[in-house]
C-alpha cells in the first residue's frame, strides 16, 4: 500500500469509529430502569398533590373512606366555600376567623413578594453588574460573604429584628416582612445576577461606549434588555421565597401572610382537612402559575454558566 493513500483510509477509520460509538445505543433494560425511575419520582411528587386536590373537593365522610377515593365519585366545592367565609355548616374551625382572612392574606403575599421583586432587582442588579465589570480586590471574598448569609439560621437574627421593628413601630405591617425577607432574598439576586452578568458580551457594551453613550445609558439601554431572562429568574426566585416565608411572617406579624395563616386551621378543639386543603390549593395557584408562565427563564439563569 502506498503511502499516499494512507491518509485516505484515516478518515474512513475515524468514520468507522465514529459509527461504532453511535451503535452503542442505550440497552432496553437501562432505557426501562431510566424511565421507570422517572416515573416513580413523577408520582412521588405529584400523588401528594392530587391527593390535596381531592381532599379539597370531597366531604368529610368520604375522606374517611378506606381506601381513599383517588378519583372522587362526586364533588363539592363547600369547602371553597367555607375557607371564603370562614365557616362549615355554621360552625367557625380554626382558633380565629382563619378562613375569612385566606384572601385577605393573599393579598397581602401578593404586595410583600411585589415590592421584593422591584426592591430587589434594583439593588441586586446594581451589585451584581458592578461585581461582574468592576472587579476589585476582595470581590472574591465579597462574593463569599453573600453567599454565607444565606446559611444564617434565622432564629439567630430574628430577636434584634423583633426589638427594632417593635421599636419603630412597624410589627404586624407588611414593612416589617419586607425588610426582614432581605436577608435571604437579596443575596439570592445577587449571585443570579451575577453569574447571569458574567455571560453577557461586553463588546456590546465598549460599541456603546464608543458611540458616546454613557455608563448608566449602557446598563439601561443595552445590558436590561438582553439581561431580561436573568431578571425575570430572578424576579420569581424571589416572589417565591417571600410566598413561602413561615419563621419570619409567624414571628413579626400576626398570621399577616399565607403559610402562618394555614398553620392556624389547626385548634385544639377540631382540625377540618377538607377546609384546610381547599386553603392549600388556593395559595399554591398563584406561585405554580407563576413558574409555569416563566420556568423557561428560571432554568436558563440558573443553568447559566455552567459551561465554563
Amino acid at each position: 500500500m502506498s503511502i499516499a493513500s494512507e491518509p485516505a483510509l484515516r478518515p474512513a477509520r475515524r468514520t468507522a469509529s465514529g459509527s461504532r460509538d453511535r451503535g452503542r445505543a442505550r440497552s432496553p433494560g437501562a432505557t426501562i430502569a431510566i424511565y421507570g425511575g422517572l416515573l416513580v419520582f413523577a408520582i412521588w411528587i405529584l400523588l401528594p398533590v392530587w391527593y390535596l386536590v381531592v381532599s379539597s373537593l370531597i366531604t368529610p365522610t368520604q375522606l374517611g373512606v378506606k381506601p381513599f377515593p383517588l378519583i372522587p365519585t362526586s364533588i363539592t366545592f363547600d369547602n371553597y366555600l367555607s375557607v371564603l367565609t370562614g365557616s362549615t355548616r355554621n360552625q367557625v374551625f380554626g382558633s380565629t376567623d382563619a378562613g375569612s382572612r385566606l384572601l385577605p392574606a393573599i393579598g397581602q403575599s401578593f404586595f410583600i413578594g411585589a415590592v421584593l421583586v422591584v426592591l430587589d432587582l434594583i439593588l441586586a442588579g446594581a451589585a451584581a453588574y458592578g461585581l461582574s465589570r468592576y472587579p476589585f480586590r476582595g470581590a472574591r471574598s465579597f462574593e463569599l460573604a453573600i453567599i454565607v448569609t444565606r446559611v444564617v439560621p434565622a432564629i439567630a437574627i430574628i430577636g434584634p429584628f423583633f426589638v427594632a421593628f417593635r421599636i419603630i413601630g412597624v410589627l404586624n405591617t407588611p414593612f416589617a416582612l419586607i425588610i426582614s425577607y432581605n436577608v435571604f432574598t437579596l443575596p439570592l439576586a445577587i449571585m443570579i445576577l451575577k453569574n447571569y452578568f458574567d455571560q453577557l458580551p461586553r463588546e456590546i457594551e465598549e460599541a456603546a461606549k464608543i458611540d458616546g453613550a454613557s455608563r448608566l445609558q449602557t446598563l439601561w439601554i443595552i445590558v436590561v434588555p438582553i439581561a431580561r431572562p436573568g431578571l425575570v429568574a430572578a424576579g420569581v426566585l424571589i416572589f417565591l421565597e417571600a410566598w413561602s416565608e413561615f419563621f419570619y411572617a409567624l414571628v413579626l406579624t400576626n398570621q399577616l401572610t399565607v403559610p402562618p395563616l394555614l398553620a392556624g386551621f389547626q385548634s385544639v378543639q377540631q382540625f377540618n382537612w377538607n377546609a384546610l386543603a381547599a386553603a392549600t390549593v388556593m395559595s399554591i395557584l398563584p406561585p405554580v402559575v407563576l413558574v409555569l408562565l416563566f420556568q423557561r427563564h428560571v432554568i436558563g439563569a440558573l443553568t447559566a454558566g455552567i459551561g465554563k
